[in-house]
């Protein structure tokens, strides 16, 4: 761990010189404002934030963060739609006739069940609380993206929003009761811990830039360009904390669904237990994500926030920082054009994945396939992390440019997309309707999936101008979730017309191939220069 962190000593001079200049700066007499009192200045804070996101302890206190809330989320990404749409299935029946709804297909299985006044297909049921529970996330990351490069308690909400995340899945190891009520409330509980999770998303997010910074982004003369250059320590060193960060998001999942995999093989038939299993994992991780918090939260530095505007109304902040951050799309037009970019490919990208477990689960058995489906969803955030792995140490030593490492992956991701679309047919025998071909899958759509998430994080984090990190990665991660409810809707009405997960595939596929066109107009070099602006400065 420690040895790819290092760099040689020629790399290191010139950030080392940096910091001696800018140690001298700071040993200066501080600036005063009108009463006399030392002011914050935006580099004065910016210096203080570099120095104390500069050791090992803050990197660390940083990766046991990103673990910590790994459990939760392979929970609720895999487990908590599965026990959704298991129980859905149990209380739904087939269209026209009272029999129960049969639990296996390759084909799709058609089924219904209530949902409000009416009744929808019972995949839809997981569509339809998606869609909910995006549009949730969204307008609580607009608020947080907002204040959250202000707040000086940044650390204090983002600690709170993780140990929330965590205790609000708890109580599923008490919804087994198979009833209608048990399905509404997990529903529930499934749309408020995903609110919930778009806190911690944009503030932890927001950490990417400063650690870059504290080894000298912006202080040196090289800069990133896309011609195949070996890029330059500070570069590997973002794309490192990026990697890392996922890796250990990963890590945690892999942790809380291992732990799923033993409930699972341990707890008896999968066919009389049913999703019991699944529960009482989720309960489980829940648990780890607040133990592993704590740990974080020891290590992890409290850093300062920007000074507020002088004048500004607290209230209207969010409003007000919106407002300015959509007026600089003149300035800073390569952030933007990465978040459209981004965002379709992570529609598509998030999107199918959501569709691909329910897949799995009719494909092999809503019960007789739950013990492999564990194991198929312990694959995920494996493959996943492996991917990134790669990526991060084949960076350095091959001579392609960071946009054409993006052109590769999303060519992987669009190819598997549309390999799902060939399943329409119910006369194709290929199309994922056999086990094997949903583990090649996961290994080519997980791996590059997860290195590209690496690559976007660390390439916007290089083009977003300092002391605006929340606000641009809140633009980002917000748009996708503000927008990321149009999908799932739009697929619940597909999926609800035609009882075949395999159609609504065909909207991802469009969004990854469009998304590729934006990733084609982002021009790396003059993104960064136009970063070394302040954001205060343009206005």
């Amino acid at each position: 761990m420690d040895e790819p962190l290092k760099s040689s000593a020629a790399a290191r001079a010139r950030p080392a010189d940096k910091w001696s200049s800018l140690r001298s700066t700071s040993s200066s007499p501080a600036e005063q404002d009108d009463e006399g009192q030392p002011s914050r200045t935006p580099d004065s804070e910016q210096s203080a934030n570099e120095k104390s996101l500069g050791s090992r302890r803050a990197l660390w206190g940083w990766l046991a963060l990103c673990f910590s809330t790994g459990p939760t989320n392979g929970m609720i990404n895999r487990y908590v739609t599965a026990s959704i749409q298991s129980a859905a299935n149990r209380l739904g029946h087939i269209p026209g006739t009272d029999r129960p709804c049969p639990r296996r297909s390759t084909n799709g299985i058609q089924c219904v069940v209530r949902f409000g006044t009416g009744e929808i297909n019972y995949n839809s049921y997981n569509l339809y609380l998606q869609a909910i529970s995006r549009a949730c996330e969204g307008v609580i990351s607009i608020l947080t993206a907002g204040v959250a490069d202000y707040a000086n308690n940044r650390k204090l909400a983002l600690m709170i929003s993780i140990y929330v995340f965590g205790a609000l899945v708890l109580p599923f190891a008490g919804l087994s009761g198979g009833s209608m009520k048990d399905l509404e409330a997990m529903a529930g509980l499934y749309a408020t811990v995903s609110a919930v999770g778009g806190v911690y998303t944009v503030i932890i997010a927001s950490y990417i830039p400063l650690f870059m910074r504290s080894v000298g982004w912006f202080k040196g003369d090289n800069r990133l360009e896309d011609d195949g250059r070996n890029p330059n320590m500070i570069w590997t060193k973002g794309t490192r904390v990026s990697v890392l960060g996922l890796v250990a998001g990963n890590v945690g999942s892999l942790t809380g669904l291992l732990v799923g995999v033993i409930i699972t093989y341990a707890g008896g038939s999968a066919i009389t237990a049913g999703y019991y299993n699944y529960l009482l994992a989720i309960t489980v991780a829940g648990c780890t994500t607040i133990v592993v918090a704590a740990l974080g939260h020891y290590l992890l530095p409290r850093i300062t926030g920007a000074k507020r505007p002088i004048g500004s109304n607290p209230i209207l902040l969010p409003l007000t920082n919106w407002i300015k951050l959509l007026r600089s799309v003149r300035r800073y037009p390569h952030p933007f054009i990465m978040c459209i970019g981004t965002l379709l490919w992570n529609t598509g990208y998030s999107n199918f994945l959501r569709l691909l477990g329910p897949l799995f689960l009719e494909t092999s058995g809503l019960d007789s396939g739950s013990g492999v489906y564990t194991v198929w969803s312990f694959g995920i955030p494996l493959f996943a992390s492996l991917g990134s792995l790669a990526w991060m140490f084949a960076f350095p030593r091959l001579t392609l440019g960071i946009k054409t490492w993006a052109y590769c992956f999303l060519s992987v991701q669009l190819l598997t997309i549309l390999w799902g679309c060939l399943g329409i047919n119910d006369d194709v025998s290929i199309g994922y309707k056999h086990q094997a071909e949903f583990w090649v899958c996961i290994v080519l759509f997980m791996s590059s999936g997860s290195a590209l998430r690496a690559l976007n994080r660390t390439l916007y984090a290089s083009i977003i101008p300092r002391g605006s990190e929340a606000l641009f990665f809140g633009l980002d991660i917000t748009l996708d979730l503000a927008t990321g409810w149009i999908n799932p809707l739009v697929q619940g009405v597909i999926q609800d017309r035609t009882g075949n997960l395999r159609f609504p595939m065909i909207p991802n596929a469009i969004a990854v191939a469009v998304g590729i066109v934006f990733y084609i107009c982002i021009d790396v070099s003059a993104g960064i220069n136009d970063a070394k602006q302040l954001l205060v400065e343009d206005e």
